[in-house]
């Protein structure tokens, strides 16, 4: 969908409409994208010393498309408000090594969603680890 696309599919909802809708997409995908996400972390062979999964680029690249291409996330929202969504291959991380373990430093505003999430969980389970030890 190119801007002009967007602008308009955009356009035809009223703010609050497009607000709900967003928040209902975001939410959806957070719940798609933490089950996906749990059975490829948990299938990992590598982890942190701490206990925590160690994904790779190529990871979060499958995550990401399995959790977009997702039948129920697609018949549930519009594409307008689907692609408001930073995809992985749209990132400028889609450029690096797919087979090197995930930069979780990163820190800037153009990140593709599945980092995002999948870098909260990756966190969550690192903290859980430390107070559990």
């Amino acid at each position: 969908m190119n801007v002009t696309d967007l602008d308009t599919a955009v356009g035809q909802m009223d703010a609050v409409a497009l607000e709900r809708a967003l928040r209902s997409a975001s939410l959806d995908l957070q719940q798609i994208m933490a089950t996906t996400a749990g059975r490829h972390l948990d299938s990992g062979r590598r982890r942190y010393s701490n206990g925590a999964q160690l994904p790779t680029w190529r990871t979060l690249q499958t995550i990401d498309e399995l959790v977009f291409e997702n039948r129920g996330f697609v018949a549930r929202h519009k594409e307008a408000v689907r692609s408001m969504f930073l995809r992985f291959s749209d990132s400028r991380l889609s450029g690096a090594d797919l087979d090197e373990p995930v930069d979780w430093r990163l820190d800037d505003d153009d990140l593709p969603t599945v980092y995002l999430i999948v870098r909260a969980m990756v966190q969550a389970q690192t903290a859980e680890a430390a107070t559990a030890e």
